[in-house]
């Protein structure tokens, strides 16, 4: 059965990671919990750095369509990792695990509605497929909004898709283009967090070559139906899968801790 967990963790996530320009990780996270008993902080180091890895073959895709835009990719980047090495950081020294479950299933849940939300009100971004040859905002607002969901992503574990699309598409960024540009931050705010966290002793680097090497095809494989796809179904599979697993995870954690 580990091999059969192995590929069902690596190949679901990995395909909605590009599909989604979510980086999966509000599936991969709990799988890994719960499939190979491993902590919470161990799933987040290993969830991390898969995210990092993978998330590059699809990120050639949408740079070849035109959704990564450049100067927004490089503002966004800067910022949000200086969020996720602050917020990595309280992860690995001071926050209690089962309270990190908690944090990282409200999270998703609240994430999932506000995507909802707006796409059932038919929010403008949800139905627009543009180029990244626009011009959004590009300035100190996507600064100080990056900053505080990298510092976001680092205390959730996430790659930070999950904060960074919405970001993206409410400073004015089209569907595509916020999915692409986002999938693009993820190596680098991946590849950080999870560096954080091994440095600390929660890496476990069998677990990650096991689920990061296939993940690599099904990385490829959701680009290309993210190409495929009308903007409203995108938000809406994002909305509905981050709120039902987001609440598992948060209402599990929190009768633990005897609050349910």
């Amino acid at each position: 059965m580990y091999w059969f967990y192995v590929l069902l963790t690596a190949l679901v996530p990995g395909f909605l990671a590009t599909w989604l320009g979510v980086g999966g990780c509000f599936l991969r996270i709990p799988m890994i919990m719960y499939f190979f008993g491993t902590s919470i902080k161990e799933a987040y180091c290993v969830n991390q750095a898969v995210i990092a890895l993978t998330t590059v073959p699809g990120v050639i895709i949408h740079y070849k369509h035109g959704y990564v835009h450049r100067r927004g990719l490089l503002i966004a980047s800067a910022a949000a990792c200086l969020g996720v090495s602050l917020g990595a950081y309280a992860v690995a020294r001071y926050v209690p695990r089962l309270v990190l479950r908690a944090i990282f299933g409200m999270a998703c849940a609240l994430i999932g509605a506000y995507v909802l939300r707006g796409t059932l009100r038919g929010n403008r971004g949800a139905r627009r497929v543009a180029g990244a040859e626009e011009r959004p905002e590009c300035g100190a607002k996507l600064f100080a909004l990056m900053f505080l969901a990298g510092f976001a992503t680092g205390l959730c574990g996430f790659g930070g898709g999950i904060y960074f699309v919405p970001v993206f598409m409410g400073l004015g960024y089209a569907t595509h283009v916020a999915i692409g540009t986002s999938s693009a931050e993820m190596i680098f705010t991946g590849g950080l967090g999870s560096s954080i966290l091994a440095y600390h002793g929660h890496m476990n680097p069998s677990l990650f070559l096991s689920i990061g090497v296939p993940t690599l095809v099904a990385s490829y494989l959701g680009a290309k139906a993210a190409k495929r796809s009308p903007p409203r179904v995108l938000r809406l599979a994002y909305a509905v899968l981050v709120s039902a697993v987001g609440l598992y995870v948060a209402v599990s954690a929190l009768a633990k801790l005897g609050f349910v």
